[in-house]
């Protein structure tokens, strides 16, 4: 992917789709809260009355994942409009990422370390630009250089696209949680990034 000096890509082999990528650190993206929250409702628009995934708030997980060590957000944009984003931040050693998990993995499998895994928390795509590819692009931007060792991430039970999208993307399954109380159950995905 081209990167100018403002860090906005320009299309290119890994971009195909004409919009301009973004990366943004905790406290840029916190300036910038109200566009993702109006891109994530937009996106679960159809959902969000009855979904399990507004509570707590999108924009109160957000504002606390800005403030986490490790935190990127990758966005898309056409012209000024969110197109897509995908954000996450690095699991601390006393994350609760992994509490709940079944079946239950070994200790060394949820032992985290400095820098060993990347929670991915979000991969959206607005209707407009879906089937462009642009999903793929936002979470491979996201997992670029990153220096963790692993990424993972949660799928809603149900979601058997976007599932099976991730394991073509080389996630693998490794149990499933509720990630909050009263939300539905989520299958657990794990993706090497580099060898520890």
């Amino acid at each position: 992917m081209t990167t100018n000096t403002a860090g906005i890509s320009r299309p290119s082999a890994t971009n195909p789709t004409g919009l301009c990528l973004e990366r943004f650190d905790g406290p840029s993206a916190r300036h910038r809260l109200d566009a993702w929250v109006r891109a994530y409702e937009d996106v679960y628009a159809h959902a969000l009355a009855l979904s399990d995934h507004n509570d707590p708030p999108i924009a109160d997980r957000l504002a606390r994942h800005c403030d986490r060590p490790g935190f990127a957000l990758v966005a898309a944009f056409d012209g000024e409009q969110v197109a897509g984003l995908s954000y996450g931040y690095t699991l601390p050693e006393d994350t609760l990422w992994w509490e709940g998990l079944t079946p239950e993995p070994a200790p060394e499998f949820v032992r985290e370390h400095p820098a060993r895994t990347l929670g991915v928390c979000e991969v959206l795509v607005r209707a407009p630009w879906r089937r462009t590819g642009i999903g793929r692009t936002l979470l491979e931007t996201l997992l670029a250089d990153r220096p963790e060792e692993r990424a993972a991430a949660l799928v809603a039970d149900g979601n058997d696209l976007v599932l099976d999208r991730y394991i073509r993307y080389g996630f693998t399954p490794v149990g499933t949680m509720e990630p909050y109380p009263g939300w539905r159950p989520h299958t657990m995905i794990v993706r090497p990034l580099r060898h520890p």
